[in-house]
């Protein structure tokens, strides 16, 4: 059975969703926008500013020292070891060049020569000295080093301390500044979802109701997943006990509703099937009678092999009926036969 729904009325449904989704994201823009800038109507906070201002600033001032003594003598090291390669050089350099003039003095067998072999032995030793006093420096520059090293642990770890005897005000102060954000937050998110939920009570019906329905979107979700990475360890029981509660309105509003719907239906099916076919809509009729439910009862169609569904079973309305004119069955409340066109004798009312 085709559709009964014109096909401009199902463009102008998935425009209007599409423009529900599209109105509610640029709410949830705007509104993540200033979510985001909320925390900044409170200073930001660090634990150094409940330490002992006073000790923290020498325990700066002295690692700070300390860094820069740090560094030179890292350089001087540096410089002590480029002193101790250089005095090696000269002193390996020496010690081959005196080798090799004495292989040529052994070769010439010349003893004028002892007074050369004395002064050149002298200057070597000269050189080994050198190197053993670079060595002895850099290993000085190490010594040094190590103990700055040990004397900067000392003063972190003071610092620590300090900050360390600090951190339970800080805590405190960061519970405070978390919940005021938060109920800046909450303050801002609340209201929204309350108006959402007027809404969609209130203006279901309204020629509107597309935007209204944006504004509902954009409500839940500001408050059910935009909150969500700001709330504190606390705000789970904020945001759990706003969904109970709205769960526990819903579901008061809408046991009412089909309280209602029953009272409706009992009174509706007490009057007469003139009456109750001229109170359905032609295209709530046919939708219905396409998903083999009872425009007039709303329970499903009871169907037998071999038998024709003319009549619903539960509350007598007339489903199916026969033309007048060429003797074709149509659903009843069709406004024209499908044969033959003519038009039916009972057209449902409706638009």
């Amino acid at each position: 059975m085709s559709k009964s729904t014109r096909r401009p009325q199902q463009i102008f449904t998935i425009v209007m969703w599409l423009l529900s989704i599209i109105f509610a994201g640029f709410l949830i823009g705007l509104g993540g926008l200033i979510i985001k800038d909320l925390p900044q109507v409170d200073r930001q906070i660090t634990v150094e500013q409940f330490a002992d201002t006073k000790a923290l600033e020498a325990a700066d001032n002295s690692l700070e020292n300390q860094q820069g003594a740090l560094l030179n003598l890292r350089r001087n090291i540096e410089d002590a070891q480029e002193d101790q390669r250089t005095a090696r050089e000269d002193y390996q350099s020496a010690r081959a060049s005196f080798n090799n003039w004495i292989k040529t003095r052994n070769a010439t067998q010349s003893s004028a020569q002892n007074p050369e072999v004395i002064a050149r032995n002298r200057t070597i030793e000269e050189l080994k000295q050198d190197e053993r006093t670079a060595q002895r420096d850099v290993q000085d520059a190490q010594t040094a080093l190590r103990n700055a090293e040990r004397e900067l642990s000392d003063i972190r770890s003071a610092r620590s301390d300090i900050i360390s005897q600090a951190r339970p005000k800080y805590r405190a102060a960061k519970r405070a500044q978390e919940l005021r954000v938060f109920l800046f937050r909450l303050a801002l998110t609340l209201p929204l979802l309350l108006v959402a939920g007027w809404l969609l009570m209130i203006k279901r019906k309204s020629a509107y109701w597309p935007l209204y329905r944006g504004f509902v979107l954009f409500a839940l979700f500001a408050f059910f997943v935009e909150l969500v990475p700001y709330l504190p360890h606390y705000g789970g029981y904020v945001r759990y006990t706003v969904g109970i509660i709205m769960a526990m309105i819903a579901g008061h509003f809408i046991i009412r509703s089909m309280r209602r719907y029953m009272e409706r239906k009992k009174t509706e099916e007490a009057r007469s099937e003139s009456e109750r076919r001229q109170s359905i809509e032609y295209e709530t009729a046919l939708k219905k009678i396409a998903a083999k439910t009872c425009p007039g009862c709303d329970r499903s169609i009871i169907q037998r092999d071999g038998v024709d569904t003319d009549f619903c079973v539960h509350c007598g309305i007339r489903l199916q009926e026969k033309c007048g004119s060429c003797g074709n069955r149509n659903i009843s409340f069709h406004k024209f036969c499908l044969s033959c066109g003519v038009a039916s004798p009972e057209p449902a009312s409706g638009p």
